[in-house]
Order: structure tokens, then sequence, then C-alpha cells
């Protein structure tokens, strides 16, 4: 792949979670606090909590332009989590957002309610937790530093 095809690989996909942000309530807030599409290289997750009777969420330290925030994904549904690395320190080099292929549900899913997540959150590796969670996001909220 050439700088230019990587160039605009980035680009379209920096479109697709810029489109998939505008559909969650707070995206919205999100692309106006980027002033854009959100570039997540260099963000840090701080947490990823699944709780069953509870919230899960995705929480991310975003800063930007000489502001910082904590940036919290609502996460529901059937969640499928693939994140390797978690330690002390979790800079990721990029986060994507997108809608979820398909999902083969296995037998001792099926007669559950398993309604696997409807969109896509991968976080690009740089140092610490990278990987992928399938899941509906279900809101983001923007918590200044």
């Amino acid at each position: 792949m050439t700088i230019d095809q990587a160039r605009q690989k980035h680009e379209e996909e920096l479109k697709e979670t810029a489109a998939v942000l505008m559909k969650i309530p707070g995206g919205p807030e999100l692309l106006k606090w980027c002033d854009g599409a959100p570039e997540f290289g260099d963000g840090e997750v701080v947490s990823l909590v699944l709780d069953r009777a509870g919230s899960s969420c995705l929480s991310i330290r975003l800063e930007r332009l000489r502001k910082s925030a904590i940036v919290k994904f609502t996460l529901a549904a059937w969640i499928d989590v693939a994140v390797r690395g978690f330690s002390h320190q979790n800079v990721i080099g990029g986060l994507k957002l997108s809608p979820a292929g398909d999902r083969q549900i296995e037998l001792w899913e099926q007669g559950v309610g398993c309604t696997p997540g409807e969109l896509e959150i991968e976080l690009e590796p740089c140092f610490g937790a990278y990987g992928t969670i399938r899941a509906n996001v279900t809101s983001i909220t923007i918590t200044p530093e």
C-alpha cells in the first residue's frame, strides 16, 4: 500500500466513524469537541467495565488542542470483547467505529437472547490495550478534565 492509499483509507475510516457518531446520543457533541472527525491516536484507554447488572462502558482519555477529557462510550446488547495487552498504560494508535458484520450465533448462545451488538469499536495498537469490542453504543459522554 502506498502512502497516498494509506492516507485515503484513513480519511475514509474517519468519515465512517464520524457518520456512526452522528447517530449516537452524544456523538455530535464529541464531533464538535474535536472540531470534526475525532482522531483518537494517542488517546488512552482508562477503563473497560463489563457489568451485567449495571452499565458497561469504555472510557478513553483524549487530549486535543490543549484540552483534555474522558470520553465514555456506554455499551449495551450482547457485548463481544477481544482486547489484549491491558496494562498500566494503554495508549491507542486510533479508534474506528463501524457497523459490525455478521456474527455466527453459537449453539450455546441460541435460546438465551443473544442479540449481537450492531457496532464494532476497533482499538488500534500503540502501547497497551488493543483489539475489538462489538456492542451497541447507547450514548457517549464527554467529561472535561
